[in-house]
């Protein structure tokens, strides 16, 4: 509490600019024990050093104004200043004090405060006149005849506190600030005067109230507390509640601050109501969030605990997720999310398998937000269960793949045609005895084989496969795409260019699925030379990734068309579904890769850039 500056303290200032002053300096440990004493305390208090040095400083401060420096000495405060009365070797002294903490602000323990105290001029047991003229009533020696804090300097003060202040004697309000009155909406302070306290208390705060009064009572101090108390209306306030022991009018009292808490309590309210609109919304949403730290559960919401089909939540909290999600799949989400930079706006999105506690695969789209739990690092997870979605995508592939293999149809069979004519040619000759030459059987068997090798990628491409991943040749794959699609080049006047730059071109994925992908773009690309033309076919190495460049020589695609290429059943073509570049898209996006379009701009055309991460790359 700093040092208040009442009309009073202006007619001492005054004064004491008139006239010198003596000042007593005091050092006071962490004890509160004065370990230094200057000698003017034989002038001021006409006591020598000596018998001040060693012994407590509360013992030499009147008892009404002890809770000013216990106080401050108690907490963490720099510095201060403030009126107090000292004892005398015949009654008590009024005066200035300052104090001031020397030691160390850090550790309470181990600091010192230099007191430092200056009479008031014009003030003594002896002399009066200063205060009768302003209507205050000076202290006496005697204990007995002292009169109430507030009645003395100090009472504009307290008055004029923004808080509430009273003084409590045996449980009845002896003593009450204007500022007490206004929020206990009191117009009189004879409504509470000489009234019993919890007349104004809460019932529900009667208990523990008692028990604070008695402890102050018995010379103890007790903490800040919640209360609520009635109003002269009846309606209920909040307050802080601070008890201190003290002495007035020669009775043991509680000095009592009540701090006005109101405007706290509703924003702790609507706060309350926000995190419980908050909880409703998580608990309700029908994706699964959870927090997982230190590689277990720590919270999962109402969703996700049907999503994994666990009967409880202990069946769940505190468990390891390695039930639930591959150890290294985790790991990696993780390194890629919580030791992620902290400057990434968007969070990435992954495509992760779980497993359910009843041993069911679900497929789920997953994004990863890096947080804190209990001061450690912890991963927010939102997940989608998109098992249903990847079985329709499932099935869209399949009817692509159908539809791909109808329209190529035509082709297969004049490509069949034609090794089959060759073979019956032949067969004739062998039949007719005229000739017989090994040569023929050569040619046959190189036919057949032609034929069995272009049913085989029919097959493979209408038939359903299980997805397997395993080491691939990208050159050779785009060669057995490009033998399926070489009728159907010749039948448009399109003729096949490879550059292939690199030897060792090879890919975990898995092949079907990669030869569906170069079949939709580079048959694409055939349908786009109406006139004919070239589609070339090159491979090279940027940045890791195997890049696969297929470029045609047709119109090109406008920017309107192409910002919409690999959505669902968009497509330019009259009788296309518009699945064949969204398949793609997501089979390479699976693997990890990218699918770039753009125009050429030297010449008329498109180029399709697929990059796909290279194996054994270094």
């Amino acid at each position: 509490m700093g040092y208040y500056h009442s009309p009073v303290q202006s007619e001492i200032d005054e004064s004491h600019a008139d006239c010198d002053s003596i000042s007593l300096l005091l050092v006071i440990d962490q004890l509160g024990k004065i370990k230094y004493c200057s000698t003017s305390s034989e002038t001021l208090l006409n006591m020598d050093n000596s018998k001040l040095i060693g012994k407590p400083i509360r013992e030499h401060i009147h008892q009404e104004d002890l809770y000013l420096v216990e106080n401050l000495v108690e907490q963490p405060t720099n510095s201060a200043s403030f009126l107090v009365r000292l004892k005398t070797a015949d009654g008590f002294l009024c005066g200035k004090a300052n104090i001031v903490s020397v030691g160390s602000s850090a550790n309470i323990n181990e600091r010192e405060w230099l007191f430092t105290f200056s009479q008031v001029p014009g003030w003594s047991p002896t002399n009066n006149k200063l205060y009768r003229e302003k209507g205050y009533t000076r202290y006496e020696s005697n204990a007995l005849g002292d009169k109430p804090l507030i009645e003395n300097y100090a009472h504009d003060l307290i008055e004029k506190l923004p808080n509430g202040v009273l003084i409590i004697v045996d449980g009845k309000v002896e003593y009450i600030n204007w500022t007490g009155c206004q929020l206990l909406g009191i117009h009189n302070r004879m409504q509470i005067i000489e009234k019993d306290v919890y007349r104004f208390i809460d019932p529900k705060f009667h208990d523990i109230v008692e028990h604070r009064l008695t402890s102050v009572a018995r010379g103890k101090n007790v903490g800040l507390m919640e209360q609520q108390w009635i109003r002269a209306d009846g309606s209920l306030i909040d307050f802080d509640v601070m008890s201190t022991p003290t002495m007035f009018r020669g009775k043991i009292a509680s000095f009592v601050v009540l701090v006005n808490i109101a405007h706290r309590k509703n924003f702790q309210n609507i706060l309350q109501k926000s995190r419980e609109r908050f909880r409703t919304l998580i608990q309700n949403t029908i994706d699964t969030i959870g927090i997982i730290c230190e590689e277990k559960w720590v919270f999962i919401n109402e969703s996700g605990l049907k999503m994994l089909e666990a009967n409880s939540y202990g069946e769940i909290i505190g468990k390891s997720i390695f039930h639930n999600i591959a150890e290294n799949h985790f790991k990696d989400i993780w390194k890629r999310t919580v030791n992620s930079s902290k400057h990434e706006k968007k969070h990435p999105l992954f495509e992760q398998a779980w497993t359910t506690f009843q041993d069911k695969k679900l497929y789920t789209e997953m994004v990863a937000i890096p947080t804190t739990y209990l001061g450690k690092k912890a991963l927010q997870i939102i997940v989608r269960d998109i098992s249903e979605r990847k079985k329709a995508e499932e099935l869209m592939v399949q009817s692509e793949k159908l539809s791909v293999a109808g329209q190529l149809a035509a082709g297969i069979a004049h490509e069949i045609r034609n090794p089959l004519t060759a073979i019956k040619g032949f067969f004739k000759l062998i039949e007719s005895g005229n000739y017989h030459t090994s040569d023929y059987y050569q040619i046959i068997n190189g036919e057949l084989n032609r034929i069995e090798l272009i049913c085989s990628e029919l097959l493979l491409l209408a038939k359903p496969q299980a997805v397997q991943f395993r080491t691939v040749s990208i050159s050779a794959l785009l060669k057995d795409v490009t033998l399926l699609l070489e009728t159907q080049a010749i039948i448009n006047d399109v003729w096949f260019e490879f550059d292939f730059q690199i030897e060792k071109d090879y890919v975990k994925a898995d092949g079907n699925q990669l030869k569906q992908v170069f079949i939709n773009i580079i048959k694409n690309g055939i349908e786009a030379m109406e006139n004919g033309g070239t589609l070339s076919v090159r491979t090279a190495v940027q940045n890791g990734f195997l890049s696969i460049l297929i470029s045609d020589e047709g119109p090109g695609i406008s920017e309107k068309v192409l910002s919409k290429l690999g959505e669902p059943f968009f497509t330019t073509k009259e009788n296309g579904t518009g699945l064949g570049l969204m398949i793609s898209f997501n089979i390479i996006k699976n693997l990890n890769g990218s699918i770039e379009i753009e125009n050429k701009k030297d010449k008329k055309g498109t180029t399709f850039n697929i990059q796909l991460p290279l194996e054994g790359y270094n």
